[in-house]
C-alpha cells in the first residue's frame, strides 16, 4: 500500500516540476527588464531609490545582450522585486510619526 501511495505522489511531484519550467526567452527577458526600468523609475521619482537596483538593471541588460537570457531574467527579477519593495517601503513610512 505505501508503495502505491509513494508512487503516485512521485508522479504527481514529476507533473508539478514539469509544469514549471522556465521559459528563458527574449521576449521575456526584455519585458521583465522593462518592468524593472519603470517600477525603478517610480521609485526614484519618490526619491527612495535603493542602491543596487540599478546595478541589477545594469547586469540583466548585460546579460541579455550576450543572450544569457536565464540570468537576464535572474537579475531583472530582483531588481523589480526590489524596485516594488522600495516603493512599498516609502508607501509604508510615508505618514510614520515619531513623537505620538
Amino acid at each position: 500500500m505505501k508503495k502505491i501511495i509513494y508512487s503516485i505522489f512521485f508522479i504527481l511531484s514529476l507533473s508539478v516540476y514539469a509544469d514549471n519550467s522556465n521559459n528563458f526567452s527574449k521576449k521575456e527577458s526584455e519585458k521583465i527588464i522593462s518592468q524593472a526600468r519603470a517600477a525603478n523609475s517610480k521609485a526614484i521619482k519618490l526619491k527612495n531609490e535603493w542602491r543596487g537596483t540599478r546595478k541589477l538593471i545594469k547586469k540583466a541588460r548585460t546579460a541579455h545582450d550576450k543572450k544569457n537570457y536565464k540570468m537576464s531574467i535572474k537579475y531583472a527579477n530582483e531588481a523589480l522585486n526590489q524596485a516594488k519593495m522600495a516603493i512599498e517601503q516609502h508607501k509604508s513610512q510615508q505618514d510614520y510619526r515619531y513623537f505620538d
